[in-house]
């Protein structure tokens, strides 16, 4: 038998399953996606719909080398993750490769030895229809990306960006920010009952026979005719056992959320985390919408804590996964669950630990808590909705903790279980009692911070959890959403203003409505399950996009514009593209401005600088000639520090046939700079050159070479010659 070739995505992968998989085997990394649209065209034919695929940048080196491995080998198995994306790069890497359609696929949800072999053992093929849905996602992202993006920044006169779901994260900020600005404090009243010599009994009214659904006592009057004191009659008494279910093992919005909760990491830093754990085998797949674990998973911790003395479920507890829930993997787990610590750094073993903890939690017995309910009938009468008296009722519950069950072995997520029991009372027994209105105010909506964002979106059904992260970071990179000061280590979200700017030129976009977009992702299952065409979904959405850019787009210029200072004539503020504007314009640095007419920039000058949003006229040319060569030099401003003068030729040409390109200025005037003093390392014989330490200004030699074969680049400076040689004089 001949080598085997397995190509897997990442390298630490690669070199998990090469010890798995021996010397018959060769396991090669693609490096994550092979191919790709093009990065700077849309890529897609409007009329087809037909995308073109490029190899992506950097990657034709690896093509080639897997090529040339795939040739050598009597056998290709490609062994991606599993999952949408997995199945793509590896229909990808069929088609870069020129494999057969009838190449192996391998999938398995952990790293170990028994999935592995067993993986291997049990091979398919690459599956058609999760590819379609693949490619219909990023179709759709790019359309969106590629046309309303472009559409939006001309009418912004600014670089923005428009996302199928990153726009719709930034909307639900939007609205809820505005939600809390038109929200009004409104005062309602609370009637709480307690009985006299019973301090620990307090019982709250039932307010359905007085008040419609959703509404309160809002006036003082309302609540009068329950106050004061009062006989009651205890009229039910109701005791049981109360189960408490552990929490389920982690999905990956679950577990995004209860780090950032717990250690204040970000969607990114949980993902990259459990990236890395997935790849050194140390956990199971972690792009997951199950709550539930497998059975040879569950049977694995249980036969664990079973050795440990700690008791394990008879029954474990099964949760329901979302209606919309999209991959078959199970949740998330270690794959060895007897190793209480894991991964190299404390965000992995942060991470580690919580995954670790919740998949025990969740195979352990239930807590039972004994519960009591107390319902009281009052004496009084009080005139309910239809307007006839009713008595109004009262009720109070109290519980005690009869067996912690899981909540005894929690120690990261820590539950809170108070008793609170209540006396024994005497059920129809007539008590005395007071009745006390109490007011308070309604309180607006909480913002959204990262973890409840991404919470909202998982509920509307809008995006996947293999995206939340990238689309957390995208919106805070841009600005869009920005932390609000002073809110905590997970900071609650203020929408920054182009954020609002977004939300609202975008308003009467299809995408952006929650329901249509939530339709998009249904749609996507249905292509992934083979009863939509890929064509069948992009169709209608690409269409309705055209209508939107063309009828629908409410924009107008963010850009600033004034007179120049020199002409008059009217200007607008421009920013380098990749600056980021609010860092750019914080600084001053990344700003500047242009005249609207072309003519106008000949008749006066094309650039303007930026001074803290306000044009300036760019200082005037100043020329002389070169003192070493005698072309002429223009005397130019460092754009970075101190924005010191400097010279250089008008000609770049000049400068490469004088031999110096730039010269320090003297009082106004070039000068030729000092000749550099160079030397020959004592080491390895390579040429050095003194320079100034552009930190400390302290003098440093550095080697010409940028891999020099002594290996040090720079050497400390004594007395004037290097270090090294100090030494040996």
């Amino acid at each position: 038998m001949g080598q085997i070739l397995v190509i897997v995505e990442s390298p630490a992968k690669s070199k998990k399953i090469q010890t798995i998989l021996g010397s018959n085997y060769r396991v090669a990394a693609s490096v994550g996606h092979m191919r790709d649209l093009p990065p700077r065209d849309l890529g897609v034919d409007l009329e087809t719909l037909k995308p073109t695929y490029v190899v992506s940048e950097g990657k034709s080196q690896v093509v080639s080398n897997l090529k040339r491995l795939a040739g050598m080998s009597d056998e290709v198995i490609l062994a991606t993750d599993p999952d949408r994306e997995g199945e793509a790069i590896a229909w990808h890497l069929k088609v870069a490769l020129r494999l057969p359609d009838d190449v192996k696929r391998v999938s398995y949800q952990e790293i170990t030895r028994d999935a592995i072999m067993k993986a291997m053992a049990n091979p398919g093929r690459i599956d058609m229809k999760l590819v379609a849905a693949q490619e219909s996602r990023r179709v759709l992202d790019r359309l969106i990306g590629y046309q309303v993006s472009p559409a939006l920044s001309s009418k912004a006169n600014l670089s923005l960006s428009a996302g199928r779901v990153q726009s719709v994260a930034v909307k639900f900020v939007v609205d809820r920010e505005r939600e809390i600005q038109a929200f009004q404090p409104r005062g309602y009243n609370v009637c709480t009952l307690r009985l006299a010599g019973h301090p620990n009994v307090s019982a709250s009214l039932d307010m359905t026979p007085f008040v419609p659904k959703d509404e309160r006592l809002w006036k003082a009057s309302d609540a009068q005719p329950f106050a004061g004191p009062q006989r009651v009659k205890l009229v039910k008494v109701e005791k049981k056992p109360n189960a408490v279910k552990p929490k389920s093992a982690f999905t990956t919005v679950d577990l995004q959320g209860v780090a950032g909760k717990i250690f204040g990491l970000s969607a990114k830093e949980v993902m990259a985390a459990a990236q890395t754990l997935f790849e050194q085998g140390l956990i199971t797949y972690h792009r997951t919408d199950s709550p539930n674990l497998s059975d040879e998973g569950i049977a694995k911790i249980q036969s664990y804590l079973s050795g440990q003395g700690v008791p394990i479920a008879d029954q474990v507890v099964r949760h329901k996964s979302k209606g919309d829930a999209q991959e078959a993997h199970e949740a998330i787990r270690p794959t060895d669950v007897s190793a209480a610590t894991a991964g190299q750094t404390d965000t992995e073993k942060n991470v580690y630990s919580l995954i670790r903890e919740r998949a025990m939690l969740s195979v352990m017995p239930n807590g039972i808590d004994a519960v009591t309910q107390y319902v009281f009938q009052s004496e009084r009468r009080v005139p309910g909705l239809s307007g006839r008296p009713v008595n109004p009722m009262y009720m109070a519950k109290g519980s005690v903790v009869q067996e912690k069950g899981w909540r005894a072995y929690a120690k990261l997520e820590r539950i809170k279980s108070k008793d609170t029991p209540l006396p024994l009372l005497e059920q129809g027994r007539i008590y005395d009692g007071s009745v006390a209105a109490v007011q308070k105010t309604t309180e607006p909506p909480s913002r959204y911070n990262e973890q409840t964002l991404i919470k909202a979106l998982e509920a509307k059904g809008i995006g996947r959890p293999s995206t939340y992260a990238q689309i957390m970071e995208n919106i805070k990179n841009r600005s869009y959403i920005e932390p609000k000061p002073g809110s905590g280590k997970s900071p609650a979200f203020v929408p920054g203003k182009l954020g609002y700017y977004i939300v609202d030129a975008l308003s009467r976009f299809s995408f952006m409505s929650y329901t249509y977009t939530r339709a998009v992702e249904a749609s996507l299952d249905k292509v992934a399950r083979g009863s939509m065409s890929y064509v069948g979904l992009v169709r209608p959405v690409s269409d309705q996009l055209t209508s939107d850019i063309a009828e629908r787009l409410e924009a107008e210029s963010l850009a600033l514009k004034g007179r120049c200072p020199g002409c008059d004539q009217p200007i607008i503020q421009k920013h380098r593209k990749g600056s980021g504007r609010g860092k750019g314009r914080s600084q001053g640095s990344r700003a500047f401005w242009v005249h609207i007419d072309d003519a106008h920039a000949a008749a006066c000058v094309q650039y303007l600088n930026d001074e803290h949003d306000a044009p300036v006229l760019p200082p005037p040319e100043v020329t002389s000639p070169c003192p070493q060569c005698q072309a002429t030099l223009i005397r130019r401003y460092s754009k970075t520090g101190s924005r010191s003068p400097y010279w250089a030729h008008a000609e770049r040409g000049d400068g490469d046939a004088c031999g110096v390109k730039f010269f320090p200025d003297v009082d106004g005037q070039p000068v030729i700079p000092e000749p550099i003093p160079e030397t020959k390392c004592v080491d390895c014989g390579g040429i050095m050159k003194k320079r100034k330490n552009s930190k400390t200004q302290q003098p440093v030699w550095v080697h010409v070479a940028k891999k020099p074969s002594c290996g040090n680049l720079f050497i400390d400076d004594i007395d004037g010659v290097p270090a090294n040689a100090a030494k040996k004089a």
